[in-house]
């Protein structure tokens, strides 16, 4: 895997598909979670984030929008966003990552490749994947579909040393990904040989911002549920970290709990699209 300065994760990249607001929101996000404000905390005014980036009050609004929507900030009006407290997080283990019912009409498939590019992790992605975080990371930005219908929006950080026909993909390039195709994690097991052992999910709910919203052919601040998956392959090595928006109205899930003596029992989930 390649490295990149340190400096680099914390730049707007004004040639990406990605809109600015988005890729801002990423980087504020990126800055919470390693610390730089705490819980309780001012973020800079509008004007300072505005000479930092760049970008216009429009862009920054829209990626605070973002912020507040996931519970990372709170806001007031007139003033300054703070940094909030961090949200409870409920972690189980996925059964499977099929999403759908048994009989469900088609299956999940990868809709459209939005963007594919090597990235470095940053902090909190390298913490996730046990890496420095100058290391670059493949990261994939990606629609699923069900039937010809846009049901989620996926933005994945995969180490490129997940597998060693992966690590040689990387090295040549990107990893090849056929749209139409099975969903990403399957063209990565079976083109790849990325093996994924076991994932770690959180569930929340949270609302569409206008990129995801736009990707899924719904309205602004349209109801959806934020996955955070971490997998883990054979030893429990981190494989990749993938953050999931799904389409509120088709998305619902069961657990299956099982417990046993003394260590409190394991946890198992199931989530289906309705």
């Amino acid at each position: 895997m390649g490295s990149l300065s340190e400096g680099e994760f914390r730049r707007i990249d004004r040639g990406s598909p990605i809109p600015l607001y988005y890729q801002l929101q990423g980087i504020l996000k990126e800055e919470i979670e390693r610390g730089t404000w705490r819980p309780g905390d001012l973020l800079p005014s509008e004007a300072d984030l505005e000479q930092r980036f760049g970008v216009s009050r429009t862009v920054i609004r829209q990626a605070l929008d973002v912020l507040e929507a996931d519970g990372q900030i709170s806001r007031a009006k007139g003033r300054r966003s703070m940094v909030a407290e961090p949200k409870f997080r409920w972690e189980a283990t996925i059964g499977a990552r099929n999403w759908a019912e048994p009989n469900r009409p088609g299956p999940v498939v990868l809709g459209r490749l939005v963007d594919e590019r090597q990235v470095p992790a940053g902090g909190s992605v390298a913490r996730l994947l046990g890496i420095g975080p100058a290391t670059a990371v493949v990261e994939l930005t990606y629609t699923q579909e069900v039937d010809g219908r846009p049901v989620a929006v996926s933005q994945m950080y995969l180490r490129a040393d997940a597998s060693p026909d992966l690590a040689r993909a990387c090295e040549a390039g990107l990893p090849e990904l056929a749209v139409r195709g099975p969903d990403v994690p399957d063209q990565l097991a079976s083109g790849y040989g990325v093996q994924v052992a076991s994932s770690a999910v959180t569930i929340e709910l949270t609302r569409l911002n206008e990129f995801e919203a736009d990707l899924l052919g719904l309205r602004g601040d349209s109801q959806a549920f934020l996955l955070s998956v971490l997998d883990l392959g054979p030893g429990e090595v981190p494989v990749s970290f993938t953050r999931t928006a799904i389409r509120g109205e088709i998305f619902r899930f069961s657990m299956v709990l099982r417990h046993q003596e003394g260590d409190g029992g394991a946890r198992g989930l199931m989530a289906y699209l309705a």
